[in-house]
């Protein structure tokens, strides 16, 4: 197995424990403690986006928005520069923008390359709109929404593990 694809693994196999972890312990999943791996990570990812694009001449741009987002977070939470009340709604209207973005390209994913795989792209996009939305408006809703994040951000890592194990891009459009 190659590297790329090994790696490609194991970051989808990330996602996908991240996923269960902030469903299972939500919002006590931000503390210093994970602010130091968004802080890592992140600046590791972003490492690897910029060697890609020196050495393959491309860019990922969903992802180096991603995780440059990430990096912020980390940077805030470990300085405890921002409460966690004002990045919750931060990282709420980015969850927002990245169903946008989702739905858009599985879109795109549907009608050029694979229906399957666009239409799960879009699902997953309208949920997480939604959710947004509802958290922004329903202030009951705001218990289920760490629950419901976190069942999204481990079906993403689904799609990513399927795409790293078929060779097929899933989660990118062609």
């Amino acid at each position: 197995m190659e590297n790329k694809k090994l790696i490609s693994i194991l970051e989808a196999v990330g996602t996908i424990a991240f996923g269960i972890l902030v469903a299972i312990f939500g919002f006590r999943t931000f503390d210093y403690y994970f602010g130091i791996v968004f802080l890592v990570a992140s600046f590791a990812a972003l490492v690897a986006i910029i060697v890609g694009l020196v050495k393959y001449r491309t860019l990922a741009f969903g992802l180096c928005l991603v995780f440059s987002a990430t990096l912020v977070f980390g940077i805030t939470i470990i300085t405890r520069y921002l409460s966690l009340g004002y990045l919750l709604y931060v990282l709420v209207l980015l969850f927002i923008a990245f169903g946008g973005a989702l739905m858009f390209f599985g879109i795109y994913t549907a009608a050029k390359t694979n229906l399957f795989y666009g239409i799960g792209q879009i699902v997953v996009g309208a949920l997480s709109v939604t959710v947004g939305v509802l958290f922004l408006t329903v202030p009951a809703f705001n218990q289920a929404f760490w629950i419901i994040v976190g069942i999204l951000i481990a079906i993403y890592g689904v799609f990513y593990l399927v795409s790293a194990l078929t060779n097929k891009k899933v989660l990118e459009a062609k």
